[in-house]
């Protein structure tokens, strides 16, 4: 009996398939029930080449265009970088261009849930605790925030003391005025972060940050703040010794805090997808948009980092359609205006090529596949707080890397972030709660420490996408009651305060 290596096509139409298992040059593989022999080696995750494609080609996945072929590819060859050309500014210009001469009333916007609530069986309550200010947590955190660079070691010596999270900032005392209102938005919104209790406000005493505003924002929120300085404490020392003692205290009264039903409907979930491979946009990605849909078709909330913009598809009015193109016009072009390359020219990151990802368009794509079926209600500020049910945006233009999009999720109180990784990435947050998952086998053995949930038995077909999305959403129902994340464990409690300028309408 001969022996085929596995292998996955996506779309009838597409011209390449993904190998899911090394095919050495000889082996053969079944693609839609044809036999293609490998010519050369194809890594797992890497794409092979269905039929002859002519040089000047568009090479097909997912259904649709992303990349150019730049020789005659043969039926048979590995298809990557080499000989396929990223033409994704091209393709982005063309498609936004497409979208804008479109009437405002020429597209669907309706939003339709994939389940119906009564359907999925899910509670009506969490166990959380409850704030002075309306909302809840699922944590009860205590958190050191350093207010400036020069106190970012003393910060980080109370956390290391207390085991609780501290933040540090990447500020002095000579920030630009935009810079400094996104930094001290920072400051405030981890403070006021649904899964803060309380926070120690850590200074030189010098600082542009006047400690005393920070602080007075926050204890409007109902949550207890105390504040040292560096200086006026009488040294590094001594300021330690007092951070140590007034932490102490705050977990005490943390911990005497009991959890309390609380409405499933306001958990604030947020999606986002790092270090990535081939897996992602295959198995875990989908995975997590699935968990999101059940979670909206619950009533629930979900927040995306539209720091590359999108489309019209994705949005519940012409109006938001339009400005997440901006958003992403502004993004490229800022990109080029910065670096002096295009997005596709930094884009896939090398571990994303060694991972089987050749083009910004493929890339994107698969991205996309943690959106499940929503629609995007509205784009937020960062910073902003979500306003209601349902699916929304952020205007984060530099929140396209994991620190920034991570924490620019947790500065609009997102409770948890469902962040997928192929190739691994150990990134938690000081306030916002991190589940991992991978569609990666490897990955989720060799880094079991770092991994929370895997996607690859649906990427094997042992679940299917609706079983693998259930199994996601009961694991983060189980960690919003309490069960810890491998992140938590690890004590990864990363806060990067993104610092440029979004796209606000002026460029």
């Amino acid at each position: 009996m001969k022996i085929y290596k596995k292998s996955m096509l996506i779309e009838e139409s597409d011209n390449v398939a993904v190998a899911v298992e090394p095919i050495q040059a000889g082996e053969c593989t079944l693609v839609a029930g044809e036999e293609i022999t490998a010519n050369e080696y194809i890594k797992e995750g890497h794409k092979i080449a269905r039929t002859d494609i002519e040089k000047g080609a568009e090479i097909i996945k997912y259904g649709v265009h992303i990349g150019v072929a730049t020789q005659f590819i043969k039926k048979g060859d590995w298809v990557h970088e080499h000989n396929v050309y990223d033409d994704f500014e091209e393709i982005n210009r063309e498609q936004r261009a497409y979208y804008r001469s479109m009437a405002p009333d020429a597209m669907d916007y309706t939003i339709h849930h994939k389940y119906k609530k009564e359907e999925l069986g899910l509670p009506e309550t969490i166990m959380g605790y409850k704030r002075a200010d309306g909302s809840f947590g699922i944590r009860n955190q205590v958190v050191v925030i350093s207010l400036v660079q020069c106190s970012n070691n003393a910060a980080q010596r109370i956390s290391a003391a207390c085991n609780v999270p501290a933040t540090f900032v990447d500020a002095a005392c000579g920030e630009f005025p935009d810079r400094f209102e996104r930094t001290r938005r920072g400051f405030i919104t981890t403070g006021t972060h649904p899964n803060t209790f309380g926070v120690v406000l850590l200074s030189l005493g010098c600082q542009q940050t006047d400690p005393e505003d920070v602080a007075e924002e926050i204890r409007k929120t109902g949550r207890p703040v105390v504040n040292i300085s560096i200086q006026a404490d009488g040294g590094v020392t001594k300021a330690i010794q007092d951070g140590i003692a007034a932490v102490e205290d705050l977990k005490r009264q943390a911990e005497a805090q009991k959890r309390e039903p609380c409405p499933l409907s306001g958990l604030i979930i947020g999606g986002y997808n790092g270090g990535s491979d081939w897996t992602g946009a295959l198995s875990a990605n989908p995975v997590v948009g699935e968990a999101i849909d059940m979670h909206l078709s619950a009533g629930g909330r979900a927040v995306e980092v539209c720091g590359r913009g999108g489309y019209p598809t994705t949005a519940a009015s012409y109006e938001i359609g339009m400005r997440l193109m901006d958003i992403g016009d502004f993004f490229n072009e800022d990109c080029t205006r910065r670096g002096g390359k295009g997005l596709s020219q930094v884009n896939p990151t090398p571990g994303n090529k060694a991972g089987g990802l050749t083009t910004m368009t493929e890339k994107t794509l698969g991205s996309f596949k943690t959106q499940g079926h929503r629609r995007i209600l509205g784009i937020l500020d960062c910073g902003d707080p979500v306003p209601g049910a349902g699916a929304w945006g952020i205007n984060q233009a530099q929140g396209a890397n994991d620190a920034y999009a991570s924490t620019t999720l947790a500065m609009s109180g997102c409770h948890i972030c469902l962040f997928t990784t192929g190739r691994g990435n150990p990134i938690g947050n000081a306030c916002m709660t991190t589940i991992k998952i991978t569609g990666n086998p490897q990955t989720a053995t060799a880094l079991e420490d770092m991994i929370d949930y895997s996607a690859a038995p649906m990427l094997y077909g042992e679940l299917s996408l609706q079983e693998s999305g259930r199994e996601l959403y009961e694991l983060l129902l189980r960690v919003a009651n309490g069960e810890e994340t491998k992140a938590e464990k690890l004590g990864d409690y990363s806060w990067t305060t993104p610092h440029g300028t979004s796209y606000n309408g002026d460029y």
